[in-house]
């Protein structure tokens, strides 16, 4: 009986090569450095599209240096307008944004296609004929090639060093003093939110603060030189990152769950040459990559091996750390405890004792790295002027509350849309998914641990409730929604896609791991939605809504 099959396009092209027979050894090394040189001549194509001045990007200060950051972006758009080496100070007509803006737009949304499609080309092929030395050694290639581009596409890059040198050289509190008290220091004109204490905690801010101490004694002085510390940074904890996902689902097959090298390898490799990761790690030097490898070095800690106490207190340790860098890593903590509980040997008084032991690490942690930056208690007012305490910005919420602002015609709203942040929808609407997303954390909480298949009993159980819980809170929790928000989910997932034996159908919806690669390609486009003149063009019939903002 013959069974008819279905093959997808990249299959039918697999069995053409097998057709021919085995393939030697020497096409198959060339094959892969065919789609590993795709991967490098188009990360190459896109850091010489983003300085184009249309996209209207941040200079990374790498000019500072000569002009062969740019000279790829010179050579093939030679007539084309770059970057400017400091903020303009005078705005920019409007003629000339959608003369360029649109332009520029389209090369950078090609750009990212031909970067995602290699991608994806990479990780149909790959795995079945690499070593996890070639992951991270590539890995480490690609990432040097982002942290040399000469733009930011996001402006914390430069709070983070403004911080940093409140600490260190002005040696004035970063989780209480503005930016604007530094207003005389090289880096103030290129911090975006100049009237806001550091949002990121004592964690990052010590960090920091001991990189720009080093800079100094290394007698490099120029703002550049963090730029490239940071961006340095965030390739090493990309890299660790990258390891300890190959490690923590090595450790689970030892444990007795029997892993494919081939769907490893594939997960691994998936993580580390996601665009998006690369950029939001190597170019934009987010801390949010720093927060994954802390969170993976916790989870590290508690895998293969039998939960004790002393596990138990340097995972929640770790945690810790975390929470100081930034508070909603707390959201995971509930999760991770069950876990301990059903992990820790012995009868329930001694698991309650390991607990309260683990819980009360965790709190202790907190308050003594918080404690140096107290100030009599001035910290509490720079958590009240925190913007995310009542503003929504670039979510759900934030969209109701236009739309309801635009349809009503909110006094205020037509004449100047973005002033309208504190108007009477817009409290509500934050008052309300915050709400609901506590509500939805409860009762999946609560379901996960009494009705679920995959509960808080065993690794992938959990790992898929930490997976769930950050991905609900980036849709419906957070106040503030940008792309690098997912990084914490993806490094979780790829723990996920690792230890799972096939791929899966979640909720009856979507195919995984399909709908992940969509997802970082739909979080890598919103900086080409970002960079066109769409916020310039209201939405017809929705009079001051734009089509972003």
């Amino acid at each position: 009986m013959v069974t008819k099959t279905s093959f997808d396009p990249l299959q039918k092209l697999s069995v053409a090569f097998r057709r021919k027979g085995h393939i030697t050894p020497r096409w198959l090394n060339l094959f892969m450095y065919v789609i590993f040189g795709g991967m490098v001549v188009s990360l190459l194509l896109l850091g010489a599209v983003l300085p184009l001045r249309g996209l209207n990007y941040s200079d990374a200060l790498l000019t500072r240096l000569g002009s062969w950051p740019i000279m790829l972006t010179r050579l093939l758009f030679h007539q084309a307008s770059v970057i400017s080496p400091s903020p303009t100070s005078h705005p920019t007509s409007t003629s000339l944004i959608l003369a360029m803006g649109w332009e520029d737009a389209e090369l950078l949304f090609t750009a990212f296609c031909i970067l995602f499609l290699w991608y994806l080309l990479a990780l149909r092929y790959l795995p079945r004929h690499i070593s996890f030395r070639y992951i991270l050694l590539s890995t480490l290639l690609l990432g040097t090639i982002c942290v040399l581009i000469p733009v930011a596409t996001s402006t914390d890059l430069f709070s983070y060093i403004a911080y940093a040198r409140i600490g260190m050289i002005y040696h004035l509190n970063p989780l209480t003093t503005n930016p604007i008290a530094i207003r005389i220091d090289p880096i103030y004109p290129h911090v975006y939110w100049e009237r806001q204490p550091s949002i990121y905690g004592p964690t990052w801010i010590i960090f920091t603060c001991l990189l720009q101490w080093l800079m100094l004694a290394l007698h490099f002085h120029g703002v550049f030189s963090m730029v490239l510390g940071l961006r340095a940074v965030g390739l090493t904890m990309h890299l660790a990152s990258t390891w300890l996902i190959y490690s923590i689902s090595g450790r689970l097959q030892i444990s007795g769950i029997v892993l494919s090298p081939e769907r490893r390898l594939r997960a691994v490799l998936a993580f580390a040459w996601n665009p998006l990761l690369l950029l939001e790690a190597c170019m934009n030097a987010h801390n949010d990559t720093t927060l994954l490898f802390l969170l993976l070095l916790s989870l590290w800690l508690l895998v293969g091996r039998q939960v004790t106490v002393r596990t138990s207190v340097g995972a929640m340790l770790i945690l810790a750390v975390a929470t100081c860098l930034k508070v909603n890593v707390a959201l995971l903590i509930p999760g991770v405890l069950l876990f301990m509980w059903n992990q820790q040997p012995g009868g329930q008084r001694f698991r309650l004792m390991s607990l309260v032991v683990a819980s009360a690490t965790y709190v202790g942690v907190i308050i003594a790295c918080y404690a140096p930056f107290w100030q009599g208690g001035a910290i509490l007012a720079a958590v009240r002027v925190n913007p995310g305490t009542h503003r929504n910005i670039n979510t759900l919420a934030d969209f109701l509350s236009r739309f309801y602002n635009s349809v009503a015609h909110t006094p205020g709203y037509l004449a100047s849309p973005s002033s309208v942040t504190s108007s009477p929808p817009q409290q509500v609407a934050h008052i309300l998914s915050v709400s609901l997303f506590v509500i939805l954390y409860v009762l999946l909480s609560w379901w996960w641990a009494t009705r679920a298949p995959w509960n808080f009993s065993n690794f992938p159980g959990l790992l898929r409730w930490l997976a769930l819980v950050w991905l609900l809170y980036c849709a419906i929790g957070s106040p503030w929604f940008w792309p690098w928000y997912t990084i914490t989910f993806f490094g979780l997932y790829a723990l996920i896609e690792a230890t799972g034996t096939r791929d899966t159908v979640a909720f009856g919806l979507v195919r995984l791991p399909m709908a992940v690669r969509l997802l970082a390609f739909s979080m890598l486009s919103l900086y080409w939605f970002f960079a066109g003149a769409s916020g310039l063009f209201f939405v017809p019939g929705l009079p001051g809504l734009r089509w972003a903002y």
